[in-house]
C-alpha cells in the first residue's frame, strides 16, 4: 500500500512531536521538583557567595608573605579559606583580619585561634554606590589629602578610625584588601579599606622606614580601580595578576598629594 506524500509528512510530524513531548516530561520530572530547584539555586549561591583568589593570584600572596615573614599583616576581609591558608605562612608573626561579616568570623573562629591570628568584627559606613560621590568629596577635602601623625586622628571621613586598637598600635608589613564584599551597589564597599591602607602604609613608626606591601583583590571592578588609583598610586604597582594588584607604598609624611601623578579622570 503506498503512502502519499501528504500522509508521510504527518506521520512525520506526529512522531517528532511525541517524541519532543517525552524528552519535555523527563526533564520536567527531573529537575522541576521543589527540592532539586532548591539544590540548583543553593549551588549558585554558593559559587558566587565567596571570591576566592585564582591560583596565580594566591601565589602571588603566598611569594610575599613567604619573603617577610615573620611580619605584621592586616586583612581586610575573611570569606574565603584562603585567607586563613595565608596566614599559616607567617609563623611566628602577626595576622588581624578585620571582616564585618559575623558568621564569617564564627565560621572560621576556632580555626583561626589554632593558628594564633585575631579577627575582629568591623562595620563600614558607606555602600558601594556611594563611591562616585566619596571620591569626589575626598578630591575636595583638605583632610583627606594629608597624611596624620596617626591613623586614628585623620579627620577625612573616608579613614577608619573606629578599628581595634591592634590596628593603630602595630606597624602593619603587608595589607590584604578584600573586604568588605563590594560587589552590590547597596553592600559596603571597599573605598575606607582601600584609603585606610594607603594611609597605613605612609605613616611612620618611630625610626622604622620599612615599605608597606598593599594588595587589592577584585580591581576589575571599577571602585576598587578607582580608590587604588587615587590612593595607592600607579607608581607604586609592583605587581599584578588576573583581579590582583600589588603596591608596595614607601613612608612619605605630610604630603599633599598621595600620587605624583594627575589624579585620575572621572568619566
Amino acid at each position: 500500500m503506498r503512502i502519499s506524500r501528504k500522509r508521510l509528512f504527518f506521520l512525520l510530524l506526529l512522531s517528532f512531536s511525541t517524541i519532543t513531548f517525552i524528552r519535555l516530561l523527563i526533564i520536567t520530572t527531573t529537575f522541576s521538583g521543589p527540592s532539586s530547584r532548591h539544590l540548583h539555586n543553593r549551588f549558585l549561591i554558593d559559587s558566587f557567595s565567596q571570591d576566592p583568589f585564582t591560583s596565580k593570584e594566591f601565589n602571588l600572596i603566598q611569594f610575599l608573605i613567604s619573603k617577610r615573614a615573620p611580619c605584621n599583616i592586616l586583612f581586610f576581609g575573611l570569606s574565603t579559606p584562603q585567607h586563613l591558608q595565608l596566614a599559616r605562612l607567617n609563623h611566628g608573626g602577626n595576622s588581624v583580619f578585620l571582616e564585618d561579616d559575623l558568621n564569617n568570623i564564627r565560621d572560621h573562629r576556632s580555626e583561626g585561634k589554632r593558628d594564633g591570628v585575631e579577627m575582629h568584627l568591623v562595620e563600614y559606613k558607606f555602600k558601594t554606590s556611594e563611591a562616585y560621590d566619596l571620591l569626589r568629596y575626598a578630591r575636595n577635602e583638605e583632610d583627606c589629602w594629608i597624611v596624620p601623625d596617626e591613623l586614628h586622628s585623620s579627620r577625612c571621613k573616608l579613614a577608619l578610625t573606629g578599628l581595634p586598637r591592634v590596628v593603630y598600635k602595630k606597624r602593619w608589613d603587608i595589607i590584604v584588601v578584600d573586604g568588605p564584599s563590594g560587589s552590590e551597589p547597596d553592600q559596603p564597599g571597599r573605598m575606607s579599606a582601600i584609603y585606610t591602607a594607603g594611609l597605613i602604609g605612609r605613616i611612620k613608626k618611630s625610626s622604622d622606614m620599612n615599605p608597606t606591601d598593599v594588595i587589592v583583590h577584585n580591581v576589575n571592578r571599577t571602585v576598587e580601580r578607582w580608590f587604588a588609583w587615587e590612593y595607592l598610586c600607579d607608581e607604586n604597582l609592583v605587581a599584578s595578576k588576573g583581579r590582583l594588584w600589588h603596591f608596595r607604598i614607601k613612608k612619605k609624611h605630610q604630603s599633599k598629594l598621595f600620587c605624583s601623578q594627575k589624579a585620575i579622570q572621572i568619566l
